[in-house]
């Protein structure tokens, strides 16, 4: 895989990917609570209900809309909503999550 990113088509799938690394915790939890609410009694009970293939396709579903809004929100911002609130805890203070611009720096 590691080989694969080197290459001209592997660079290009590793900036579509790479958005959604920055904001890698917000992306966790917000798959874990979907599919939490999708599977257990807490939401719609669904587990044993649905084939392997349609948890697959449900699955690619969240994970294409999580790599699309990761794309937007990365755009303007530095860190994802969960990763500000982390280091804003951490930092004991409000960092910074745009330039002047409005447009993330590099």
């Amino acid at each position: 895989m590691l080989l694969f990113m080197k290459t001209p088509r592997g660079a290009r799938v590793a900036a579509l990917l790479a958005p959604a690394g920055r904001m890698a915790l917000t992306n966790y939890l917000t798959q874990s609570l979907a599919m939490a609410l999708v599977f257990t009694a807490y939401g719609l009970a669904l587990y044993d209900r649905l084939t392997p293939a349609v948890v697959a396709l449900g699955a690619l579903a969240l994970y294409a809309a999580q790599l699309a809004l990761s794309k937007k929100l990365m755009a303007t911002h530095r860190y994802g909503p969960v990763e500000w609130l982390l280091r804003t805890i951490t930092l004991a203070r409000l960092p910074h999550d745009r330039d002047r611009t409005g447009v993330r720096e590099a």
